[in-house]
């Protein structure tokens, strides 16, 4: 498995000119005049007679007029003047600010929505294959083993005490062995990589602690970053392997490490505490370094 992280960034699908054309879609859509064909074609009947939005057309309906007819007796591109007059006059009235703003957030609320419910099944599948036991059902369990403990040693006195005439020795217990110690211990692979934070500490993983990461067969183990993090990140993580010895707090002492061969400061102008994490986790998990557990 591996580290990935997708960052969302508005861009056509939230710009003015897609939310403002939706809008003005939206509003002639809604009016029956903006809405049927233009009676305008490529024959010059079209601009010799004028147009009739009536049904009629011809040289006897030049200049006329009636009730029931838009851009009767006028010439193509003139009847198109007057519709846009009208289009922009309703667009002025409909088409505000306030408008677009409820617009992109109805757009916002719409698409977070969608991917709630993506996010949310693979949430819960997940939860399903993985139960974490509660905190009752842990020290239930520790009791339990304790309880177990005590009746063994118990058994064991109670049997020396019939072989032998000398008086039992008290056997010191053992601390009952929970998968909460197990976990403490791990300091690379993915489940150490789940529990770097900012304030945790790194250092360089030892020749044993990388080899106890297992790669997937035919996959190679690397870190692949983006060209204008690579080099203050590769500069950090030869300056922890130089390090052996130390431990570096994410968030605070990595950037510190950020040299080049003079000596002068690396590019930090894209490397965020974001990408301090990401890149320590992705370590981590790799088995380049190791987190610090604490004592």
């Amino acid at each position: 498995p591996s580290f990935h992280v997708t960052v969302a960034i508005a861009t056509h699908d939230w710009c003015l000119a897609t939310v403002f054309s939706e809008s003005v879609r939206e509003v002639l859509k809604g009016v029956d005049e903006f809405r049927m064909a233009l009676p305008i074609g490529p024959c010059e009947e079209y601009e010799k007679s004028g147009t009739r939005r009536s049904g009629g057309s011809g040289d006897d309906n030049v200049g006329s007029s009636d009730g029931d007819g838009v851009g009767v007796g006028v010439g193509g591109r003139a009847f198109l003047e007057e519709q846009m007059e009208r289009a922009f006059a309703l667009l002025r009235e409909r088409v505000t600010g306030a408008s677009l703003e409820q617009r992109l957030r109805w757009k916002y609320s719409v698409h977070n929505a969608r991917a709630d419910v993506c996010r949310r099944a693979v949430v819960e599948d997940y939860a399903a294959a993985n139960p974490r036991p509660s905190k009752k059902r842990k020290r239930r369990a520790t009791n339990e083993c304790a309880d177990e403990a005590d009746d063994d040693d118990d058994d064991e006195e109670s049997a020396n005490a019939d072989a032998s005439s000398e008086p039992p020795q008290s056997q010191p217990q053992s601390q009952p062995h929970t998968e909460d110690d197990e976990a403490d211990s791990i300091v690379v692979g993915p489940k150490a990589a789940s529990k770097v934070r900012l304030e945790t500490l790194v250092r360089a993983s030892t020749p044993s602690e990388r080899e106890s990461v297992a790669m997937e067969e035919g996959k190679l183990r690397g870190l692949t970053v983006r060209e204008e993090t690579h080099g203050a990140l590769m500069s950090i993580l030869a300056g922890i392997k130089n390090h052996p010895g130390r431990s570096f707090v994410v968030g605070s002492d990595l950037r510190g490490l950020a040299k080049n061969d003079e000596g002068d400061d690396c590019g930090l102008d894209f490397v965020c505490d974001f990408t301090l994490l990401s890149f320590a986790r992705c370590c981590v998990e790799l088995g380049a370094l190791a987190m610090v557990c604490d004592s």
